[in-house]
């Protein structure tokens, strides 16, 4: 039985532009009269998400948050963490001193602040939907002097692969990272072995409970092993191709127009 329902956020659970379709807030309320938990899953940081959940009403003793990929699993009332997995402090210098120069847009966290070497309209926005400050330093390595979050790149599609196909050009296929695309224009570096799908199977293991009991629900290439590791995955209409192959369910409607709030509703009916 499913008791626990995992979503991502950007253009899954949010409209395109950020905002977040009615029928999803009702469907959270669905779900909570159908015991079932309602657990945010994003890439973004623990501060930003702590705001979600509190607007949600997701910010109840039992309920969880998984933050920067899965990188940190925490309880959303008390904002104990239970897990949490950093990018190693080496290999982040040395991937900010090769992208940095290639991607003006190019952003890091580290002890939970968010830091950039150029303000500018790209990097402003990404902090302003992030509710965060963004604080501006001469060099993003400065700030690199133990273990990070994680890096960010923002910008064309093509600009960032070539980007991070020279940081595996100099130093390696086997470099001490994950990366991947977020989202069409964004490319990240995180903590090796760690995203949305290590996330779950840890919490299910925390929790004593089966991955049977949790579901989840995704659009991009980062959500494609949290829905092939949940009991039951689904992908909303806008999602990648990978998604939808290893989903078991797909949304009639994209993010736009409540694909969340479909999922949901399916696996309630379903349960």
């Amino acid at each position: 039985m499913i008791k626990y329902f995992v979503t991502d956020l950007d253009s899954t659970f949010l409209r395109v532009d950020k905002s977040i379709p009615e029928e999803n807030i009702e469907a959270i309320k669905e779900a909570r009269d159908a015991d079932i938990n309602v657990i945010i899953s994003s890439g973004r940081s623990n501060m930003s998400l702590d705001i979600f959940a509190k607007n949600l009403g997701l910010d109840y003793e039992g309920n969880y948050i998984i933050a920067y990929n899965g990188c940190r699993i925490y309880e959303a009332k008390s904002k104990k963490v239970l897990t949490e997995n950093l990018l190693d402090g080496e290999t982040a210098r040395a991937v900010a001193g090769i992208v940095c120069k290639r991607v003006p847009n190019t952003l890091c966290y580290a002890d939970s602040k968010l830091y950039t070497q150029n303000i500018t309209p790209i990097t402003k926005r990404y902090a302003f939907n992030s509710s965060l400050i963004l604080n501006q330093v001469d060099d993003l390595r400065d700030v690199m002097t133990g273990d990070i979050q994680k890096i960010i790149m923002i910008g064309d599609h093509n600009d960032l692969y070539k980007a991070y196909e020279e940081v595996i050009e100099k130093l390696g296929k086997d470099i001490n990272a994950e990366t991947y695309f977020s989202s069409v224009d964004l490319f990240e570096f995180a903590a090796k072995g760690k995203s949305k799908g290590t996330a779950i199977k840890e919490l299910a293991e925390i929790l004593g409970e089966p991955l049977s009991a949790f579901a989840a629900i995704g659009d991009n290439e980062n959500d494609i092993e949290m829905i092939e590791a949940a009991g039951f995955g689904i992908a909303v209409a806008n999602a990648i191709d990978g998604c939808k192959e290893k989903a078991d369910y797909v949304t009639e409607l994209d993010c736009d127009n409540g694909g969340f709030a479909e999922g949901l509703r399916y696996v309630i009916r379903k349960r």
